[in-house]
């Protein structure tokens, strides 16, 4: 499969975790890295490799150390509205991974239909339902243009009850 080939900060705030760590340091003066990673919910490893990244592109910056603690702030600010208003991931619990469905949603659905949303949690979960989709749209001849960067964060299910 080709690369697409992009502006690197364009493609670094594509990805759901690296856009989390930067909305929540848009919307702070500063955070801690625990600060940070209770906001995003990742593992600490996996919170610095994002940071890192960041930080190379000039977007973040640790600005100070104070004990143990690791303080970041945004050192740029990006223009893109759909990445700065984008929500941020909101930490999981140890419930089922089906949430209850958006009322709007729900009420254009009929009575007689059996409803599941699945939560897409990371990133290779949302990178093979996009692909999912865009093969079932083919196999059935329906145009779906998505933009390069959408990454779906759950998907319903809809059935009808036999």
């Amino acid at each position: 499969m080709a690369r697409v080939r992009a502006d690197p900060v364009t493609t670094a705030l594509a990805h759901p975790t690296r856009r989390a760590l930067y909305v929540a340091l848009s919307n702070q003066e500063e955070m801690s890295t625990v600060q940070l990673q209770a906001k995003v919910n990742v593992e600490r490893y996996n919170l610095y490799h994002h940071l890192k990244k960041l930080a190379s592109l000039n977007l973040v910056e640790n600005h100070r150390d104070a004990g143990r603690s690791r303080w970041w702030k945004r050192k740029a600010h990006i223009d893109l509205p759909e990445i700065l208003s984008a929500p941020l991931p909101q930490p999981s619990s140890n419930s089922p991974k089906q949430t209850s469905l958006p009322s709007q949603l729900a009420e254009s659905v009929s009575q007689d239909s059996e409803i599941h949303v699945i939560q897409l949690e990371g990133s290779r979960d949302q990178v093979g339902a996009k692909r999912m989709l865009e093969l079932l749209a083919t196999e059935h001849g329906i145009e779906l243009n998505l933009p390069w960067n959408f990454l779906p964060s759950s998907i319903a299910l809809i059935a009808k009850k036999k």
